[in-house]
């Protein structure tokens, strides 16, 4: 059996940097002058793995089949629809192995549930007795005669929960179709990891220019992956899970890729349209009239988002008059750079938090700063509330599309009108950290990785 090349973490692969407090322009200086230094944390609240991203991408997928290889507690239940089980190992199976409660695990699942194909993903167990879970996966696939693959989150891979991301791409890669090669002229593939309205009113739009979309992987069918290879183009709205499973497609299916922002605002939205037609050779939609309202002016906002959305929304921000302080991500990485470096450029002092799940940085981070609200997800939106600071969740789902400034203003609005909801919160929440914890600079326990 020819040996697959190595899936790459994150910290390998891109030099992403999940540990980090300080300046915009002091990290995009760090970019822009080669590899930045690595850091590492001396101290880490729990935060989701490689694992539970890749989890949370393929359980969107309803007729595939997810098992965990581990122990029960690995196998928190995903939010999507596909059908869980697993291994369940116990001790013993932990240190001698145990390749055959995997090949029953896969059977009984395969028994139990109308499944077009069935993921193994691997535990950080796994690391511990090397279970060949590759081999026990290309037998299963002859035996049940459909597509068994191999999800390789075992191990420590990285401190970049995204890589989960590059794990369930490489798994979405082996279920399409690589016999097929005929292309579906007019078919795009739409790369997401959520849906919504805003999702579908693109697609609408999309359609209108002649094309085909095919939305995956969330929500879609084992059928739609595998004919993702046979696209013309793929558009990637969730960059920073998605896109390895991007340039899979341009490399192996030569599906091209199409590089453009993300479609967050009326501008950039009418700037992919125009890509889109400009590929299929329609007519190029009308650009809109831009924008002199400034309804965030004078506002100084933190944000809490996913890499790629929090550094569009920031400019969005900014192009609304408002004032982004500071801006809280899960990792950093060179495909960030360039928007990095805009950030950088328009607020140089801006306050950069990478790091996910570390609410004691964040906590410390935002008392730290001047701030009139926060916007983004909803851990943060709780630890922003329990400080007395105004606060309102902001889903990346509803900036697809031209309104997305409509949902910003919205945002902010919904966090000044709970003032009152912050102020009961920070008056008789339960603090999260002592005095103590908080008198402590928020990065004491981020250094600089000694090689």
């Amino acid at each position: 059996m020819a040996r697959r090349p190595r899936l790459e973490p994150r910290e390998t692969r891109l030099d992403a940097t999940q540990a980090y407090l300080g300046r915009a322009a002091d990290l995009a200086a760090e970019f822009a002058a080669g590899i930045p230094p690595r850091r590492i944390r001396t101290f880490s609240e729990a935060a989701p793995d490689d694992l539970r991203t890749a989890l949370a991408i393929l359980s969107e997928i309803p007729d595939l089949g997810l098992v965990v290889h581990g122990p029960r507690g690995c196998a928190v239940r995903a939010p999507g629809v596909a059908p869980l089980a697993v291994t369940d190992l116990d001790q013993r199976d932990t240190v001698l192995g145990s390749g055959e409660v995997l090949a029953e695990t896969v059977r009984a699942l395969d028994a139990a549930y109308a499944v077009t194909a069935i993921a193994v993903l691997g535990s950080p167990v796994i690391a511990i007795n090397s279970d060949d879970i590759r081999a026990t996966v290309a037998t299963l696939g002859l035996e049940l005669d459909k597509p068994v693959v191999w999800v390789r989150t075992e191990g420590f891979r990285s401190a970049v929960p995204a890589t989960g991301g590059d794990a369930a791409a490489d798994a979405l890669l082996q279920l399409v179709d690589a016999e097929e090669t005929e292309r579906e002229p007019g078919l795009l593939n739409l790369l997401t990891s959520t849906r919504g309205p805003e999702l579908a009113a693109l697609a609408r739009q999309i359609e209108g220019l002649g094309w085909q979309v095919n939305i995956l992987p969330a929500g879609a069918s084992v059928a739609d992956i595998a004919r993702a290879g046979r696209a013309e183009a793929s558009l990637v709205l969730a960059p920073d899970l998605l896109d390895l499973f991007a340039e899979g497609l341009e490399t192996r299916f030569g599906v091209t890729r199409l590089d453009v922002a993300l479609p967050l605002g009326a501008q950039a939205t009418t700037a992919v349209l125009r890509r889109v037609a400009a590929l299929g050779g329609a007519a190029a939609p009308p650009a809109p009239p831009r924008s002199v309202s400034k309804p965030l002016a004078g506002r100084r906002i933190a944000l809490a988002l996913p890499t790629s959305w929090g550094l569009a929304t920031a400019e969005l921000i900014g192009d609304l008059g408002g004032d982004v302080a500071a801006l809280s991500v899960p990792h950093l990485d060179r495909s960030h750079a360039a928007a990095l470096a805009s950030l950088a450029e328009r607020w140089p002092d801006l306050q950069i938090h990478v790091g996910e799940g570390q609410g004691f940085e964040r906590t410390g981070f935002l008392r730290r700063n001047a701030l009139d609200l926060l916007l983004g997800a909803s851990d943060a939106v709780a630890g922003a509330l329990r400080q007395g600071l105004p606060a309102a969740v902001l889903d990346p789902a509803r900036l697809i599309g031209a309104g997305a400034a409509e949902a910003v203003t919205a945002a902010v609005d919904s966090a000044f009108a709970r003032l009152a909801l912050a102020r009961s919160a920070a008056q008789n929440a339960r603090p999260g950290y002592t005095p103590g914890w908080l008198k402590r600079s928020p990065d004491w326990h981020i250094k600089q990785e000694v090689r």
